[in-house]
């Protein structure tokens, strides 16, 4: 994602790409409406937030897979909170932005 000259712009592009799909992970998620089959999605979703959050901190080198070491196959509670967790905390970091 590439910054503008135009604050409003950018917050715009930071609120659009980046915090209202992760709030709206974390909604469906505390709605129940995940699936066993959703994992691969939620995976693949996880990790190029985080492939994200740390380009920004300037980490390069590692792959997302590597922060993201829980492999699921079935959406128990563990699994939830474990989503839960991790997409919060890449939320609450991209609205430091």
């Amino acid at each position: 994602m590439k910054a503008t000259n135009n604050s409003v712009i950018d917050q715009f592009i930071i609120e659009t790409s980046l915090i209202n799909p992760i709030e709206k992970i974390i909604s469906q998620l505390k709605n129940g409406e995940f699936r066993d089959c959703d994992i691969k999605w939620l995976d693949s979703r996880l990790e190029n937030f985080i492939s994200f959050a740390a380009k920004t901190l300037g980490i390069s080198g590692i792959l997302p897979s590597e922060l993201h070491s829980e492999k699921f196959v079935i959406l128990n509670n563990y699994a939830l909170v474990y989503y839960k967790d991790k997409f919060n905390t890449l939320l609450n970091y991209f609205k430091r932005f």
